[in-house]
């Protein structure tokens, strides 16, 4: 048993990153991705959603608009059943576990998706008006992480959320030296972070749905 003199610890306001995997992905990843290739080819633009032209990239990046998991389509509507479950139950676990992810009434008011090769990225950014971001991975190319050997390809980096402007570098703080890091993949993520999508360039486009989220208590 700790003695009351013993040296204790807490952790507060930790960021928290979910992954998880859909287990329906192979019977309906291929009729999502044709669909996002035949609203690509409806026009509309590489950016359709007309949002932050000057974060993206010029050439390499399709973006669509805005509303994707509202289109009436088989594998998209899977899709978000399977999102609405998944953000229900990780904003259950980041409070604590306290209520029971069943009352939790998710929405998503923007959805959309990327397709990008040929070196297509999205610069630093957040997302505004909701509290949970998701990213999910269709088809992740040749997407890879940072090692010794180079930079990462298309992947997801955040950067820290702590202010290190105007503190002492010494080794009491060495922990906060990484003020970032890169994840392939990440699913959810705290709306409150910055981050940004490394070039990607591949064999094959990497493609993504990616969603702004919010969440309610329903009654008891």
């Amino acid at each position: 048993m700790a003695d009351e003199y013993d040296l204790g610890g807490r952790q507060a306001w930790p960021t928290m990153f979910f992954y998880r995997k859909w287990k329906d992905h192979p019977a309906h990843a291929p009729g999502i991705i044709e669909h996002l290739y035949q609203r690509r080819a409806r026009g509309g633009g590489n950016i359709a959603s007309g949002v932050a032209h000057s974060a993206k990239s010029a050439q390499g990046l399709y973006e669509s608009d805005f509303d994707l998991l509202d289109e009436p389509h088989d594998g998209i509507r899977s899709l978000r059943a399977w999102f609405t479950d998944t953000v229900a139950s990780a904003v259950s676990i980041a409070n604590g576990g306290r209520v029971n992810p069943g009352r939790v009434r998710v929405e998503f008011p923007d959805s959309w998706s990327h397709i990008t090769n040929d070196g297509g990225f999205h610069d630093a950014h957040y997302h505004g008006n909701c509290s949970w971001c998701g990213i999910y991975y269709v088809q992740s190319g040749d997407s890879r992480g940072t090692s010794a050997s180079g930079v990462g390809n298309g992947i997801s980096r955040f950067y820290s959320p702590i202010g290190t402007g105007a503190l002492l570098n010494d080794y009491g703080n060495a922990y906060l030296t990484s003020n970032r890091i890169d994840i392939t993949p990440v699913f959810l993520f705290p709306a409150y972070l910055l981050h940004s999508g490394l070039p990607y360039t591949g064999g094959e486009d990497r493609i993504l749905i990616a969603f702004n989220s919010r969440s309610e208590l329903a009654a008891e």
